[in-house]
Order: C-alpha cells, then sequence, then structure tokens
C-alpha cells in the first residue's frame, strides 16, 4: 500500500519489474526512513503507529529491523567472538 498518491521508480521500473524480497520493499524502506527522520521522540512513536496501520505489522517488523541494523552491527564489532573472527582472517590473508 503506498503511504502517497505520488511513487518515487527507480527509473521506469515498478513493484512488478522487480521480485522484491518481502523485507525489502519500497514501502519498508519508506516507513523506516519515514521514522528515522522524526524530529522528536514523540513523532516517532506517532510515526511508527501510522506506519504500522498502513503496511501491517510483518512489514513495519522489516522497517524496524533496518532501523537497529547500525546498532547491532556495531554491537557485533565489539563482541569478542568478532575479534576472534577477524583476527583468524589475519592469519588465513597474510
Amino acid at each position: 500500500m503506498p503511504l502517497g498518491k505520488r511513487q518515487q521508480r527507480l527509473g521506469d521500473l515498478t513493484k512488478e519489474d522487480i521480485n522484491f524480497p518481502k523485507y525489502l520493499t519500497p514501502e519498508i524502506i519508506h516507513c523506516a526512513l519515514f521514522v528515522h527522520n522524526a524530529p522528536t521522540t514523540e513523532d516517532i512513536k506517532t510515526r511508527v503507529e501510522y506506519c504500522a496501520k498502513q503496511i501491517g505489522d510483518e512489514a513495519m517488523a522489516f522497517a524496524m529491523a533496518l532501523l537497529v541494523l547500525p546498532t547491532l552491527m556495531n554491537n557485533m564489532e565489539h563482541s569478542q567472538d568478532y575479534r576472534d573472527w577477524k583476527e583468524s582472517k589475519k592469519k588465513t590473508i597474510n
């Protein structure tokens, strides 16, 4: 379901031309950006509720997952398992 009347397109490709994975559709990306660009915490809550009504709970969960991905990646990079793996990769490359 589009959020607005105008839909941006990738060139002249449409949703029917691209086989998007269900977790990476334009609606999900647009909702993630809409929430990300909210100026206040209160606006974030309002935007999350609005988007969830527009695209559904499962799609909204995917949009929220996109928003927490940088934090998860940062946490992972600071884990001992990651440092051990990175060190083992250095040994095999050199």
